[in-house]
């Protein structure tokens, strides 16, 4: 019986796919599916090269470039684990997950919560990128409700999670098909919709930083998808009564004041708005939660905001 299925979307990668699925342990109750999204021509004789090596694992192929969030959906629907993993094609599993996968090969609650590293893709160097991650799993030991609530609402990457197929199914839970942050929605609503979950503190993933990845791209167009995307994501947290707000979605607006860009500013702004966040709002809580001309980081003038606010 298959216990486990861990699927990853590729895109044009084959030589960092190679290191994700070495990986990967060989096991009766492990499948592993690589859903191809639609490679350029030069690069599949390699990745049928890798079909070759790894045997024991199934390849898809969509016959064009749809993104990752379809990628994994069809991932999803060509799985037969009790649990699902999902892992990006440039990163890797570290040593542990053989371990971790024995140990929850009875399992039955809805979701593990797992801890991950993050590493630079050439040198391999330590990298900070899942800091806040690693950062709610020290919380976790002083306050296990506080520290739950942020991993099932604030971490939207899947891939720090094993979770229960039966409630991605039951609640009919898909990943968004968009070029960025395909995943909010699906975790916070596989976050929501789990009752029983655990907590284990192994760095199980390691993310790799690469230039030229999706979530390095800042044009404008990402831009005002991430906007809608996390303005959707606050408003259901409202709605909801759970008592957290995601900043990403003030990326967009600090980055255009940064940049004197009013224009692309407010038709962010125009985005938002449609879910209740408005322009006091959005200057009330840049103020708030990058504390302007406080923070070195996202030292802001005051006189740039003002001018946005007088220029609408």
């Amino acid at each position: 019986m298959i216990q486990f299925s861990i699927i990853i979307p590729h895109h044009n990668i084959p030589n960092l796919l190679r290191r994700c699925l070495h990986s990967i342990p060989v096991r009766n109750d492990l499948e592993v599916i690589v859903v191809d999204d639609g490679s350029d021509k030069e690069y599949l004789d390699a990745l049928h090269g890798l079909e070759k090596e790894f045997e024991h694992v199934t390849f898809l192929y969509n016959d064009t470039c749809q993104g990752g969030g379809a990628a994994r959906n069809y991932g999803i629907e060509h799985s037969k684990g009790h649990y699902l993993m999902f892992a990006d094609a440039d990163d890797f599993y570290n040593y542990c997950l053989n371990d971790f996968l024995d140990d929850y090969t009875d399992e039955t609650c809805d979701i593990i919560f797992f801890n991950a590293n993050s590493e630079d893709t050439k040198t391999y160097l330590p990298l900070n990128r899942m800091a806040h991650l690693n950062q709610m799993h020290e919380e976790y030991e002083k306050n296990p409700e506080k520290a739950l609530l942020q991993m099932k609402y604030l971490c939207g990457e899947p891939s720090n999670k094993l979770i229960k197929r039966e409630i991605i199914e039951k609640n009919n839970i898909r990943f968004e098909e968009t070029r960025i942050h395909n995943d909010t929605r699906f975790s916070y609503l596989v976050a929501f919709y789990s009752k029983e979950c655990k907590v284990d503190h192994r760095a199980i993933y390691c993310l790799l930083d690469r230039k030229g990845s999706v979530s390095k791209n800042t044009n404008h167009e990402f831009q005002l998808t991430r906007a809608r995307i996390f303005a959707e994501k606050n408003q259901f947290l409202a709605k909801h009564n759970i008592p957290l707000f995601d900043i990403i979605m003030l990326w967009p607006f600090r980055h255009y004041i940064a940049s004197n860009d009013s224009i692309r500013f407010f038709e962010c702004l125009d985005v938002t708005k449609k879910y209740g966040f408005g322009l006091l709002f959005i200057t009330k809580t840049l103020l708030k939660k990058y504390g302007i001309l406080k923070s070195k980081a996202y030292k802001i003038p005051w006189l740039v905001i003002k001018k946005l606010l007088m220029t609408h």
